[in-house]
């Protein structure tokens, strides 16, 4: 990249936040692979396993994370399925996952601004979101040749939780030790989280009694935070259909 005038001759990638140019690594990294023999390979393979993954004629993996932008021509159910499909077949080439994990880096990085950063842990933003990169690519992996509906908003779940633990069990253990007023000891509290692995889309589905539109709604607000146009964008069905379903749930439970 070129010198910027001025300021000692610093370059622009110097100036660029450490965390960004760990994505941009990324990226620079996918476009070098994903037009690849190896890519069109892993392409041939979900052709292969998946017919509704071979009506888009890929011809490559490149192609496939286009088509997850929402700016591509599938519509948002679509997109849904074609992650799915990534998730099902991950064991099948080992570049499915990295290209799963490439369609993941939005998601990522609103984790890591939701759990500022990792603020508290004593690392700095770039350690914390190279830490949950891996953790996503590490589930990627766990849960790889699952049948998941919602496997997006599932590993982001997923991962949330795990970045959340690490930070809690840190905090737990700056209290030990402490004293209260009256001499005893400070003992941390314990939290009660689901563990990642559970397959939380169907714990919410029990709650909703089998209503799918209801159970979307209530894991992507109430669970991972995300706006009902957000989620929409992610499932398919409208904002306000999803708002209705999810809230007369709640209206239910809290009898």
């Amino acid at each position: 990249m070129g010198v910027m005038g001025g300021a000692g001759g610093l370059t622009l990638w110097a100036m660029t936040p450490p965390q960004n140019q760990q994505l941009d690594h990324l990226r620079a990294e996918w476009a070098g692979i994903s037009r690849s023999r190896q890519s069109r390979e892993a392409a041939a393979v979900l052709v292969a396993t998946h017919p509704d993954v071979a009506i888009l004629e890929p011809r490559d993996l490149g192609a496939i994370v286009t088509l997850l932008e929402p700016s591509s021509r599938l519509n948002q159910v679509e997109r849904a399925h074609l992650a799915a499909r990534l998730l099902s077949s991950a064991p099948d080439h080992p570049l499915i996952a990295r290209a799963l994990l490439q369609t993941m880096l939005p998601g990522i990085v609103s984790i890591a601004r939701r759990l500022r950063w990792g603020a508290g842990t004593g690392d700095d933003p770039s350690t914390f979101l190279a830490d949950l990169i891996t953790v996503m690519f590490e589930l990627i992996v766990e849960w790889g040749g699952q049948q998941r509906p919602y496997a997006a908003p599932d590993l982001l779940n997923a991962a949330r939780c795990r970045m959340r633990r690490r930070i809690e069990a840190l905090d737990d253990h700056s209290v030990i030790g402490l004293e209260r007023s009256d001499g005893s000891l400070l003992e941390p509290t314990p939290t009660i989280d689901l563990d990642p692995a559970d397959d939380l889309e169907a714990q919410i589905a029990i709650l909703c009694e089998g209503d799918p539109i209801a159970a979307a709604g209530l894991l992507g607000r109430v669970v991972l935070g995300y706006t009902y146009r957000e989620i929409g964008e992610m499932t398919g069905h409208s904002p306000r259909l999803l708002a209705e379903r999810s809230r007369a749930v709640a209206r239910r439970i809290q009898r």
